[in-house]
Formats: structure tokens, C-alpha cells, sequence
């Protein structure tokens, strides 16, 4: 598979890589974990689910409803499994997710459907997945990352089907245009098809009495 040139592929992943401000980090969310308690907006109030202290669901709810409202975190012996915010019962705002062997997902979401960035951190903090989203279904671009940090894979969406993808750059210099998205390598002169002249007036009215008396003298059979 090709790679896009090294100077695209380094101002790519300076550009992706990072991962964004956190509404709430882990620190903060395993600190929730730990002393099991939670500051909820007005007109709700923290509710616990689970085994006991530091195990568990802690979350907040709108006062005498079912319904979460704010601030949530899973925790297990006082660490946090994941976290996120909650508006009218439904997922808003920035999500994380770890998992077991260290790795985690963060997921942004409008009225409980994922919306902008999705992405993918390996233990390391190495990003391996990129997918855009729009209204809950893919749209945009969605790249995939090696754990070295190599482009691997990269797919086109458009509301949820997916299209083909651009090819990637084959050539050295071939530049990014704004906005990083790779250019589009000019034809080379082997491909290009020259245009073909229209005969103007003057060559037409010239050739009209040749062509009227069948032929031109030179094609005409001498005695």
C-alpha cells in the first residue's frame, strides 16, 4: 500500500494526533470513583448503582424522573471505566470509553446520535482509528492508523455509505492543497489528447470546387 510523502503524513498526524481537551480527563473521573460522589446540575441529583462505593454507576438524574441529566462515570475499585455527559436521557456531548489492555475511544454526540470525531488511542496514546460522523452515520472521511503511527487504511462516507476512496499521492512532490486533503496529480503529456482544429471559412470554399467536379487534378488519370 502507498503512503502519503512524508512531509503530508507528518503535518497529518500533527494536525489528528493529539488528542482534544476532555471535558472531564481520567484524572478527574477516577477522583469521582474514589470519593463517590457527584456534582449534578440544577433540578437533578446523583444517584449510585453497583456492589458498593468505588464499584459501580454513579449518575445524575432529574429529580423524581428516571432520567439522566449531566454528569455520569462507570467505575471499578475506584477506577473509572468510562464517563460522559447526558441531556433529556440521551448522550451529549464527549464520551470515553477505556479498555482492559489500556486503549480507549472518545465519542461526541448530539441528542443522543454521534456527531463530529470519533476517535481511537492505543495505551500508548497513538492514534489508530479516525471517523467522522453526522447525525449517527459515518459521513466524511475515516482513516486508520498502525500502532507506529502509519496511514493504513483511509475510506470516504457519505451518510452512511460508504464511497470510493481518494487515491493516495504516488508521486514525491505531490502537495497537499488547503485544508490538507492531497492534490490531484496533473496529466502527464502521454495522456493529454490534442484538440483537433475546426477547418475555418476560407479552407472550406477553397476545397469546395475540387470537391464538386469528383476529385482533385492530382488523383485524375493523365493520357
Amino acid at each position: 500500500m502507498k503512503h502519503l510523502p512524508p512531509a503530508v503524513a507528518a503535518f497529518t498526524l500533527a494536525l489528528l494526533a493529539a488528542p482534544p481537551a476532555l471535558a472531564m480527563d481520567q484524572r478527574q473521573a477516577d477522583a469521582l470513583c474514589a470519593t463517590w460522589k457527584l456534582d449534578c446540575p440544577s433540578g437533578a441529583a446523583a444517584t449510585s448503582t453497583g456492589p458498593g462505593k468505588g464499584t459501580g454507576a454513579l449518575e445524575c438524574k432529574v429529580k423524581g424522573r428516571p432520567v439522566k441529566e449531566g454528569p455520569a462515570v462507570t467505575c471499578k475499585a475506584g477506577q473509572a471505566l468510562a464517563w460522559g455527559d447526558w441531556k433529556a436521557g440521551k448522550k451529549h456531548g464527549l464520551h470515553v470509553t477505556m479498555r482492559p489492555n489500556g486503549s480507549w475511544t472518545e465519542e461526541r454526540f448530539e441528542d443522543g446520535k454521534l456527531e463530529g470525531r470519533s476517535v481511537e488511542y492505543s495505551a500508548a496514546g497513538q492514534l489508530l482509528k479516525d471517523t467522522s460522523f453526522q447525525a449517527g452515520k459515518k459521513h466524511g472521511m475515516e482513516r486508520s492508523y498502525s500502532a507506529d503511527g502509519k496511514l493504513t487504511s483511509e475510506e470516504v462516507w457519505a451518510k452512511g455509505v460508504k464511497g470510493k476512496a481518494p487515491p493516495l499521492p504516488s508521486k514525491a512532490d505531490t502537495k497537499a492543497a488547503p485544508g490538507g486533503a492531497p492534490a490531484v496529480p496533473e496529466l502527464e503529456e502521454a495522456d493529454e489528447v490534442p484538440a483537433v482544429p475546426e477547418p475555418k471559412p476560407a479552407e472550406q470554399k477553397a476545397q469546395a470546387p475540387a470537391d464538386s467536379e469528383g476529385g482533385s487534378q492530382a488523383n485524375t488519370p493523365q493520357p
